[in-house]
């Protein structure tokens, strides 16, 4: 194997390293925000939003090292392709925790949880979004498209679980009139778990891309 081919392939590694930190720091964000829901539990949300400049700097430490590769070893068109691919994958895992970091303030700033049959909902939705980002990580480790779009399918159920909730929501602010202020930031915590479901299909089309070097929308 060409010295050129050994430097690319160790530098690639080195990002996929980096890849999988950041994705094991953002499902850590996502299941800990899951937990300050449940619980009402205001410190671990404070831990949740103070770890977010942690996930920021993976990013961008992913970030860097992908250019890096691309100026420098000048890859040939697939190893091209995985390291831009890599980078995008990269920023939308950044984003997921930025809404992990959303959903913890807005624990914060609610007196007291939603009714619990809506938090029992809320916490649905959000399980629901931790598994479809799972599953979209299995299929870019595995270079699996069959994967990558059977995960992307799970938006659909996100998005009707968002409105389910969106309807309770209402319907439980009508006979609750004083407690808008819960209402609102249930609200926003539903759709921020909606953008991470968002933020994975995005993650799958990225999958795709990388085995097929086609651009598909799965949305």
């Amino acid at each position: 194997m060409p010295a050129q081919t050994q430097m690319i392939d160790r530098r690639e590694s080195s990002v996929r390293k980096l890849l999988a930190g950041l994705f094991e720091s953002v499902d850590k964000a996502l299941g800990d925000a899951l937990l300050c829901i449940r619980h009402h539990d205001i410190q671990l949300a404070q831990t949740i939003i103070d770890g977010d400049a942690e996930i920021n700097k993976l990013y961008h430490r992913t970030e860097e090292e992908c250019v890096a590769v691309i100026a420098r070893m000048q890859p040939m068109a697939r190893d091209l392709r995985e390291l831009i691919a890599d980078m995008q994958i990269a920023s939308e895992l950044e984003r997921i925790g930025d809404y992990a970091a959303n959903v913890a303030s807005n624990v914060q700033q609610m007196k007291a949880s939603p009714p619990e049959e809506i938090a029992k909902a809320v916490g649905h939705l959000g399980e629901l979004c931790r598994q479809m980002l799972a599953s979209v990580w299995k299929a870019y480790r595995d270079h699996d498209r069959q994967w990558a779009r059977e995960a992307a399918e799970v938006d659909n159920q996100v998005d009707d679980t968002e409105q389910d909730i969106i309807r309770q929501v209402f319907d439980w602010q009508s006979k609750h009139p004083d407690d808008f202020m819960i209402s609102t930031h249930t609200l926003w915590i539903t759709h921020s778990f909606e953008r991470i479901g968002d933020r994975a299909t995005n993650i799958a089309e990225r999958v795709v891309y990388i085995a097929t070097n086609k651009t598909e929308d799965l949305n």
